[in-house]
């Protein structure tokens, strides 16, 4: 799980954890540090969706003259 450090703290895995920095460490020592509010989730920055702005069907005054 990425996670971003709010206070500076130790994990056996990573060490030392400064804050600010992120790192990725696995679910559950994740988890319990964010419990005790050490760390928060790091965000997934999305993609906003392509949105399709094509236009099928345009009446024109040719279409109405026929």
């Amino acid at each position: 799980m990425k996670v971003k450090v709010i206070e500076k703290c130790f994990a056996g895995t990573g060490g030392n954890m400064m804050p600010g920095e992120e790192y990725d460490l696995p679910d559950a020592i994740a988890q319990k540090l964010i419990d005790r509010g050490y760390l928060e989730e790091v965000k997934k920055r999305g993609r906003k969706p392509k949105v399709d702005r094509a236009i099928w069907d345009v009446e024109t005054p040719e279409d109405e003259a026929e």
